[in-house]
């Protein structure tokens, strides 16, 4: 199946770093300054060109999800069935996560992903909240529909992770809105999540980024 194919292609990328070493020297051997989005936009097109080394698969980044409603349809039997196109509020946020993976063939997505920096701060724990939050509408948005999601989050060096056990269990339970919209989680039976932790080395004019860690 293609689910397991991507699967195993992100894998043995976050672990061996073939393209990382090849496309992405600054961020293995010259190292990134930690200025403004630098590393952020680094580390999403990483992830983008892992996409686009699959075979039928593209990958874009920075992508917006459009928000769709759902629409009943009546068949020719007369019989009303639910044709899903996501969930839209006049309240509801409009979600790009860092990258999508998209089937060439049949235009399916197949990943959602978003690359997140963490430290201690209330305001950082926030925004990887925020982040898993709105993967989770958009594989919504997009019908629910979608196999994978990749979440990555990166530190510095001597940064140790709290436990954000919390903020991933949103995926399997879902969470509501500030207008009290409830956004259920994934569809255990079709799609899969997978998180890494990636801890970088160097000081912050030089940072390189050469340690993926699998969390799940």
């Amino acid at each position: 199946m293609i689910k397991e194919r991507i699967i195993q292609s992100i894998r043995e990328e976050l672990e061996i770093g073939e393209i990382r070493r090849e496309l992405f020297p600054m961020i293995t051997d010259f190292g990134v300054r930690d200025y403004s989005e630098t590393v952020h936009t680094m580390g999403l097109n990483y992830l983008t060109a892992i996409g686009r080394t699959i075979k039928d698969i593209t990958a874009i980044s920075e992508c917006p999800v459009y928000p769709y409603i759902k629409e009943s349809e009546v068949s020719g039997l007369g019989k009303t069935s639910t044709n899903y196109r996501g969930f839209r509020t006049s309240n509801e946020p409009e979600v790009r996560p860092d990258s999508i993976w998209y089937s060439i063939k049949a235009n399916q997505p197949l990943l959602l992903c978003e690359f997140e920096r963490y430290d201690k701060s209330r305001l950082k724990n926030k925004k990887l909240e925020e982040k898993i939050q709105n993967l989770l509408i958009a594989y919504h948005q997009l019908g629910g529909d979608v196999p994978l999601i990749l979440f990555v989050y990166w530190t510095y060096p001597k940064v140790t992770p709290g436990d954000i056990s919390n903020y991933i269990r949103i995926f399997d339970d879902g969470f509501t809105m500030s207008n009290g919209e409830r956004v259920y989680g994934i569809d255990g039976r079709k799609t899969d999540y997978l998180v890494y932790h990636c801890v970088a080395s160097g000081a912050k004019e030089k940072l390189t980024f050469n340690q993926w860690i699998k969390v799940r």
